[in-house]
């Protein structure tokens, strides 16, 4: 061997053994990525002559800390707030549930005045079925089925527009 060649090691059970570059780059490449984004996060905090240590696994490590990340119980300033304290409660409102519903029934009112076909494009634009499948479904060009369901959908925005 010369002596510009650089040697390559792995561990393995707590022993060091030779290995190829290739082998070597296989092994470290995941264990490089995790370390540089734990770093990038501020979660890691190990230097360079001690990078040898770095296993890749960072829940235990003496050199992870707990760096951008925050909890709900993170306190904001020198008050008493803490972040859980700023968000926004989403849970329903009597008001919300109540115009939800009444919504819903002017929705249903103006479907039932559909005729069967319009009911049929609502059915299966409702079943997530794509333009082309429900077209092809229907037994219509898919242009006829998307000028139908774009006049549907006008005429029930048209007919709700006071409740959205």
């Amino acid at each position: 061997m010369k002596n510009n060649e650089r040697k390559f090691f792995i561990p393995v059970n707590g022993t060091l053994f030779e290995v190829s570059e290739d082998v070597y780059r296989t092994y470290y490449r995941p264990i490089w990525n995790t370390r540089s984004r734990a770093q990038n996060n501020g979660e890691c905090h190990i230097t360079k002559s001690r990078m040898w240590m770095c296993d890749g696994i960072c829940p235990g490590c003496p050199f992870q800390t707990c760096g951008r990340n925050i909890s709900l119980e993170t306190p904001i300033g020198d008050g008493d707030i803490t972040v859980g304290d700023t968000l926004q409660d989403d849970s329903p409102t009597p008001e919300s549930i109540l115009m939800d519903r009444e919504l819903i029934s002017a929705l249903y009112r103006e479907l039932d005045l559909l005729d069967p076909e319009g009911k049929r494009i609502c059915e299966l634009v409702a079943s997530n079925y794509s333009e082309r499948e429900a077209a092809a479904i229907m037994g219509i060009p898919k242009s006829t089925f998307r000028y139908k369901w774009l006049k549907i959908r006008n005429r029930l925005a048209e007919e709700l527009k006071d409740y959205i």
